[in-house]
């Protein structure tokens, strides 16, 4: 793995350069005979088969849970100032097997990929199972261990760098437009955070081929009104994310309510080039509005499958 840089930032806010660049500057490197479940995101699928029909029929693919296996060499004797054990001890708390409750920044461990190909991309990881020691030898007289953790990825695509985009204005009202793409190979679920006024937001249908995606179909001109944002919401957030509700008020407010049904539909699809969508305003404050519209990256490799033109 010369060529890929691999590191994880721990749950505990340590980081390990496992390899690459730095590798093992800490003092554990990663095992290349013992990695397993980084690369594709696993997928099941849904097939018919009717009475009559030859073969079957693909209905549906979804992405499941990944599960990985990463063993890992720890090098106690490359730090003569611990205490045996020690390093094996807090490379460990790297990782958990839940979120902490008691801490409302709590993140769970992230392995992070950077390659000259693709950038940086990152998986967040957890223990699902107690890690396998090989305690053949003993680790403490050796001052080494041979560790292979079991991790699951809820979420298993390999998330790069977001990208926001904005749109905004310096009075009461105005008109314009806000660019998306997504370069990816999976469906991006977009994000709005909206300042006060009353919004008018783009939600288009998508038709094309890879990277001649545009808004086209039944609703390649759909558009959202939305209601007013007041000064008690202190701005709104709007997701395609399933996960949370689909829009809240900075307040923590339930703004769905409000839409009467008029959501946000559409996601946008692999491999769509830069657009601009038309979006708009009015009775913002007299300092003006703010659209953001973020973009999440989300790769099912860890590096590759851009297409490139």
């Amino acid at each position: 793995m010369s060529r890929i840089d691999i590191s994880l930032l721990g749950c505990d806010r340590t980081r390990w350069d496992l390899a690459g660049t730095n590798m093992g500057r800490q003092g554990v490197i990663i095992t290349d005979e013992q990695v397993d479940g980084i690369y594709d995101a696993p997928i099941t699928q849904e097939w018919s088969e009717d009475a009559d029909e030859i073969g079957g029929t693909w209905e549906h693919t979804a992405y499941g849970i990944r599960e990985m296996l990463l063993g890992f060499h720890v090098f106690e004797d490359d730090f003569p100032n611990l205490e045996a054990g020690r390093l094996e001890s807090n490379f460990r708390l790297a990782f958990a097997m839940h979120r902490d409750a008691w801490d409302k920044n709590f993140q769970h461990a992230r392995l992070v990929v950077k390659t000259k190909l693709s950038g940086i991309r990152m998986l967040t990881v957890q223990m699902y199972e107690v890690p396998d020691v090989e305690l053949g030898d003993d680790p403490l007289a050796d001052e080494y261990f041979n560790i292979v953790y079991k991790l699951r990825a809820g979420n298993p695509m390999w998330m790069g760098k977001p990208r926001t985009t904005f749109f905004e204005t310096t009075g009461t009202s105005g008109s314009g437009q806000i660019e998306v793409s997504n370069p990816t190979d999976q469906p991006m679920r977009i994000t709005w955070k909206l300042t006060r006024g009353k919004w008018t937001i783009p939600d288009p249908s998508w038709e094309g081929e890879p990277n001649k995606r545009v808004p086209a179909g039944a609703q390649a001109n759909r558009t959202i009104p939305l209601p007013k944002i007041l000064d008690t919401d202190g701005g709104v957030t709007i997701s395609r994310d399933r996960k949370g509700l689909h829009a809240k008020a900075a307040t923590g407010a339930n703004f769905l309510g409000r839409m009467n049904g008029n959501w946000v539909q559409h996601e946008i699809p692999p491999y769509t080039p830069k657009t601009l969508l038309p979006i708009s305003v009015t009775e913002a404050p007299s300092g003006g509005a703010r659209a953001e519209l973020v973009q999440p990256r989300a790769w099912s490799r860890p590096w590759g499958l851009e297409k490139v033109a």
